[in-house]
């Protein structure tokens, strides 16, 4: 399950506020300092509607992930399930 760990900081508010309006994510915390976005799909970020700057948009990962980028430029982020291989 693609899964986003959020440091609790002021920066990343909006991404954790976002995603607890998307009804496809499930979002959880803070415990020890993150919160933890879910989905049973391929979670989909879009950097212009989070209001980041390219500064804040690069280190929204910073917290860790588990799953694959499948893309990660500077307007969309895309974690999808992690492939074996």
């Amino acid at each position: 399950m693609p899964t986003i760990f959020v440091l609790d900081v002021p920066e990343f508010l909006p991404l954790v506020m976002h995603a607890q309006e998307v009804s496809e994510l499930a979002v959880t915390g803070p415990r020890l300092g993150y919160y933890r976005i879910q989905s049973q799909g391929t979670i989909t970020l879009h950097r212009k509607a989070l209001g980041f700057k390219p500064a804040v948009w690069h280190g929204a990962l910073t917290g860790g992930l588990i799953g694959q980028v499948e893309h990660f430029d500077n307007d969309e982020l895309r974690i999808g399930e992690l492939h074996k291989s």
